[in-house]
C-alpha cells in the first residue's frame, strides 16, 4: 500500500517538475526587427502615420522645406524616387534610419512599433498599396 501511495507522489512530483520545466519562447508578430516582415500597406498603415507626425510640422507637406514631401498624393514617388528607400538594404534606407536615431521628427520619437511597420514595409519591396 505504502509503495503504491510512494509511487503515485512520486509520478505527481514528475509530472509538476516535467510540466514547469518547459519554456515557450513566444514572439509576438511584428516585434522581431530579423523575423520575417509583416504585411504593411502603404496607403493604410504609412499615410497616415506620415500625415500624423510629419506633414503637420511644415517640413515635409505640400510644398516642403525638407525633401520628400510626404502628402498622401506625392509621398510615395517622393519616397521612391529621391532614394529615401533603399530595397536592397532596408536597414539602410534614408527614411527608416532618420527614425530609428529619433532625429525625425523633431516633435518626438515615433513608436518603435511604428518605426517597424516602415522598415517592414521596405523588407516587402516597398509596394504601393
Amino acid at each position: 500500500m505504502k509503495s503504491k501511495i510512494l509511487l503515485a507522489m512520486g509520478l505527481l512530483i514528475a509530472i509538476v517538475i516535467g510540466s514547469t520545466g518547459c519554456y515557450k519562447d513566444v514572439i509576438s508578430p511584428g516585434t522581431d526587427p530579423n523575423g520575417p516582415p509583416q504585411f504593411v500597406s502603404f496607403s493604410g498603415d504609412l499615410i497616415p502615420l506620415f500625415s500624423a507626425n510629419c506633414t503637420t510640422s511644415g517640413c515635409h507637406d505640400d510644398k516642403p522645406s525638407h525633401a520628400p514631401s510626404l502628402v498622401p498624393a506625392k509621398a510615395y514617388t517622393s519616397l521612391i524616387s529621391g532614394g529615401f528607400v533603399n530595397t536592397i538594404s532596408p536597414y539602410q534606407s534614408v527614411i527608416y534610419t532618420e527614425m530609428k536615431s529619433g532625429a525625425m521628427p523633431p516633435s518626438g520619437a515615433i513608436k518603435s512599433s511604428e518605426i517597424q511597420r516602415v522598415l517592414d514595409w521596405i523588407r516587402n519591396g516597398a509596394p504601393n498599396n
